[in-house]
């Protein structure tokens, strides 16, 4: 399994770059590209919504994330010493929407798997996306 790890503060200027090492993840590791988009789309949501809520407001913080990947999926997992927040426990979802927005309705219709979990002060959420590996 190959990783690789980027850690970057908690600013929407930072969002560009996790975009930019996905590309290279991809494209470095003979990922099918057909799978880009949406995991681009859904790690922007997902950077996004940690720094504007994870966090008080006027203070930089890290957040580490970390892309792997298998013979036929792609990992991409987010730790952030944040607020504590399962987003996949939202109640106040209906119908898939949530009252705030279409975050994790989005989230989970653009990746396969969706995993949260509380370690050691830290949010570690992860999604993963299935590929056929190109030849």
């Amino acid at each position: 399994m190959h990783k690789q790890t980027i850690t970057l503060k908690n600013s929407a200027t930072e969002s560009d770059k996790l975009s930019e090492n996905l590309h290279y993840f991809i494209h470095s590791n003979n990922i099918s590209p057909d799978i880009h988009d949406d995991l681009r789309l859904a790690i922007e949501e997902i950077f996004i919504n940690i720094i504007s809520y994870a966090y008080p407001v006027d203070k930089t913080y890290d957040i580490t994330i970390e892309f792997s990947h298998t013979v036929s999926s792609l990992n991409i997992t987010f730790t952030d010493s944040g607020t504590a927040f399962n987003p996949l426990s939202c109640t106040t979802c209906k119908d898939d929407l949530c009252d705030g927005g279409m975050g994790i309705p989005l989230i989970k219709s653009l990746t396969d798997e969706q995993g949260y979990k509380r370690v050691k002060q830290h949010n570690v959420f992860t999604v993963t996306k299935h590929y056929t590996k190109q030849k």
